[in-house]
């Protein structure tokens, strides 16, 4: 083999396997789950809790921010919830509040598809109503969409089985503190 074969050789498979890289590009997220919000964070992204006590901090993004290589446009979200500083969840979500046009883009769906894992969506994908569930790297990954009333429901939910107790413990104890609205 002469040395220039080698080395185009090497070129093509090094543009290879850029491109790949490039073509399955994902969400590069705040931090991990389990991760703190530190000071750092704090300087980037603002304070998490505002004057109350609470331990627990929901933020939304533009999902733009933080995923640029997957055109997702004003209707799409990552909504970071912690506990105790901690990041519990990430959910990345289509904002149909106005119309169904983000869920009915399918990018969202296409994204779960090619970053967690192929899955069936029966004969046609724009009627999917179900959801996925992906287990990797000592968390889980939930891909949901379902349709209520008329409006479309898609989120890709990301947590760990230790967040997803804790964040299960708050919402019930949050459900004991809310004051009962009295019948009428």
């Amino acid at each position: 083999m002469t040395k220039n074969f080698i080395i185009k050789t090497i070129i093509v498979l090094v543009l290879f396997l850029l491109n790949f890289s490039i073509a399955n590009a994902k969400c590069k997220f705040m931090m991990n789950i389990g991760d703190e919000y530190t000071e750092s964070f704090e300087n980037e992204y603002g304070t998490l809790y505002g004057d109350d006590d609470t331990q627990y901090a929901e933020v939304n993004f533009p999902a733009s921010d933080f995923c640029p290589n997957d055109n997702f446009d004003d209707n799409f979200f990552i909504r970071y919830t912690f506990i105790n500083d901690g990041l519990a969840a990430i959910q990345l979500f289509a904002d149909n509040s106005i119309d169904n046009s983000a869920t009915e883009s399918m990018k969202l769906m296409k994204y779960a598809k090619r970053v967690y894992g192929d899955f069936d969506t029966g004969g046609n994908p724009q009627y999917y109503n179900n959801f996925n569930i992906w287990e990797k790297f000592q968390k889980y990954i939930v891909y949901n969409r379902n349709l209520i009333e008329n409006i479309w429901n898609e989120e890709i939910y990301i947590s760990n089985d230790k967040y997803y107790e804790e964040l299960a413990l708050y919402e019930n104890m949050s459900e004991l503190i809310e004051p009962l609205e009295e019948e009428n």
